[in-house]
């Protein structure tokens, strides 16, 4: 079971720019923003892809867990994920507050919807994530094997909640693209 389950973010913006080449909005400096962003977010998703394998590796060994030394090895491996599930949370952190900024520019209104609601999926990203280390901790504070599945679940389940709602906002963004296809160019 993959309890680090969530929505691939592939690298979904090809470096947007408008076809408005209006020089009354900020279309350069939100393009600059959106590239640094895409490049925030690859990081962030090789991150979360790492941290997922090995927490669907851990999580997978401990049903099998029989002695206190077999605990201990699987407390190790929760160690090595912690830091790489922070680096993912924090990648779709500095991402949201990238889109969240670029939204703020002098820019057409759909694009600022559209940069906003990428702001909030990113947010929501982040959510879960930070929700997700859960698991690996609540491997370091178990003393049996029995104590982690009820702490696992209530931390997928947070995870979930959030990885729905960012879900909910990527379609929103998805619909404002689509509809405004005119807008965007690759």
């Amino acid at each position: 079971m993959n309890l680090m389950k969530r929505s691939a973010l592939t690298p979904f913006m090809l470096a947007f720019a408008f076809t408005l080449a209006c020089n009354s909005y900020e279309i350069d400096k939100a393009n600059k923003l959106v590239d640094a962003t895409n490049v925030l977010i690859e990081t962030a998703n090789k991150n979360a892809d790492e941290a997922g394998t090995k927490l669907g590796d851990m999580n997978s060994k401990v049903g099998a867990v029989e002695e206190e030394d077999q605990l201990e090895a699987l407390r190790a491996q929760a160690k090595e994920i912690i830091p790489l599930m922070e680096k993912a949370r924090d990648g779709y952190k500095d991402a949201a507050a990238k889109f969240d900024e670029a939204s703020k520019l002098k820019l057409p209104e759909k694009y600022k919807e559209y940069l906003s609601a990428k702001a909030q999926e990113l947010k929501k990203r982040a959510d879960s994530t930070d929700a997700a280390i859960g698991q690996p901790k609540a491997m370091q504070e178990i003393k049996s094997p029995e104590e982690y599945q009820p702490k696992a679940q209530a931390v997928v389940d947070k995870m979930q909640a959030a990885s729905k709602e960012a879900d909910d906002f990527k379609a929103k963004a998805e619909k404002i693209y689509q509809e405004n296809k005119a807008l965007f160019k690759e």
